[in-house]
């Protein structure tokens, strides 16, 4: 099996090929498809035609299939969805909601197991992840 992506919600698969695929909508209320890298740590996005981010935007990510929201419950600058790892193993994937931020953790039974990106401290608070 390889890798993927899928929702918190409805577990359907949200990455094509090396892309994690999810609706974004900018401060201004703009809605677009942004594509995130799927390597862990990698911060590349493509958007879609006409829809553009600003460093500093606050983007509320969704997911194209059921639409619910993936900012997380206990801090909006943060989203959440869920990583399947080759071996079929499950993972929590967090990731700032803040365009720009370089800020991933990878966690597993309610324990960051790995971090990635520049501003992966600027979260340390530990009880965010615990409500997805």
């Amino acid at each position: 099996m390889e890798a993927k992506y899928v929702c918190s919600y409805c577990d359907q698969t949200l990455n094509v090929g090396k892309d994690i695929v999810l609706v974004a909508k900018n401060d201004v209320g703009e809605k677009g498809l942004i594509m995130l890298h799927a390597e862990l740590g990698n911060y590349t996005s493509k958007f879609s035609p006409g829809f553009s981010l600003i460093e500093g935007d606050l983007i509320n990510f969704s997911c194209p299939i059921c639409k619910h929201k993936l900012t997380n419950r206990k801090n909006e600058k943060l989203a959440n969805f869920i990583h399947i790892d080759e071996n079929e193993k499950k993972f929590d994937i967090v990731i700032s909601a803040i365009y720009g931020e370089k800020c991933t953790y990878k966690i597993e039974e309610h324990e960051v197991i790995e971090t990635f990106g520049d501003h992966w401290a600027r979260y340390q608070n530990p009880d965010w992840f615990l409500l997805f």
